[in-house]
């Protein structure tokens, strides 16, 4: 019973090597947002591509909280990119004028908070529009679109000018919007409680390093599995 024990606190010994899973069923641009934000902040991940479920971004144990902080930070992962093909496919059932408007809505919310991402500074989006889905109906006259902008900007980045830059690219979204409908509230990115990346000059041996640790491992594995037996009559005798 002794060597039995000593066999499963070394497979649960090597278990605990594993990296966690820190998110998967993620696309790729979705994967790679994730793993640039981590490795800018000094933090080593491994993606893998899982096929049709999508790539996993794994980190080790030591380095999951300040991950997950960091992904809290940046709002990642970010939305996957919104397809008009996606919102009205051909075999899908025929909706109400109110919920198609609501969803075209939606779905112009969710291009244009992609829109607001590709500004330099600009960490997460959050885009509403104020829209009137009676408008039309008896004759009724449509009310003025407003729209209003969230945007996370990071720290050196200067206000002013981050704020015209959105109002111009929301006003030019819309035919009939007015500057003074359109609001824009920008907060500072939280400052970020992990180590900086530090220049380290490459080094070649670390493939052979990780060659020679996994090596270790499967021998250790191999000598465990021939010995069990013996072990296992050493106990009974």
């Amino acid at each position: 019973m002794k060597a039995y024990a000593w066999f499963m606190l070394l497979c649960v010994a090597l278990v605990g090597c594993r990296q966690p899973d820190l998110l998967e069923g993620l696309d790729q641009q979705q994967a790679n947002e994730v793993v640039a934000v981590l490795q800018r902040n000094n933090i080593g991940i491994t993606k893998q591509d899982n096929g049709k479920s999508g790539y996993s971004v794994k980190v080790a144990r030591v380095d999951f909280p300040a991950a997950v902080d960091l992904l809290s930070l940046y709002s990642l992962p970010s939305r996957p990119r919104l397809e008009v093909a996606e919102l009205f496919p051909a075999d899908s059932l025929v909706a109400s004028p109110r919920a198609e408007k609501a969803r075209l809505y939606s779905a112009l919310e969710q291009r244009l908070e992609q829109s607001l991402r590709l500004l330099e500074g600009v960490v997460s989006a959050r885009v509403h529009v104020s829209y009137d889905l009676d408008a039309g109906d008896g004759g009724r006259k449509a009310s003025p679109v407003h729209l209003s902008a969230l945007a996370v900007h990071e720290r050196d980045v200067e206000p002013g000018l981050l704020i015209s830059d959105i109002k111009r690219l929301l006003k030019n979204s819309f035919a009939a919007l007015e500057y003074e409908h359109i609001s824009v509230v920008l907060s500072r990115r939280a400052p970020i409680q992990h180590v900086a990346p530090t220049a380290v000059e490459p080094q070649g041996d670390g493939l052979w390093m990780g060659a020679a640790i996994l090596v270790t491992i499967l021998g250790l594995l191999a000598a465990a599995g021939w010995l069990y037996p013996w072990w296992v009559k050493q106990g009974r005798a």
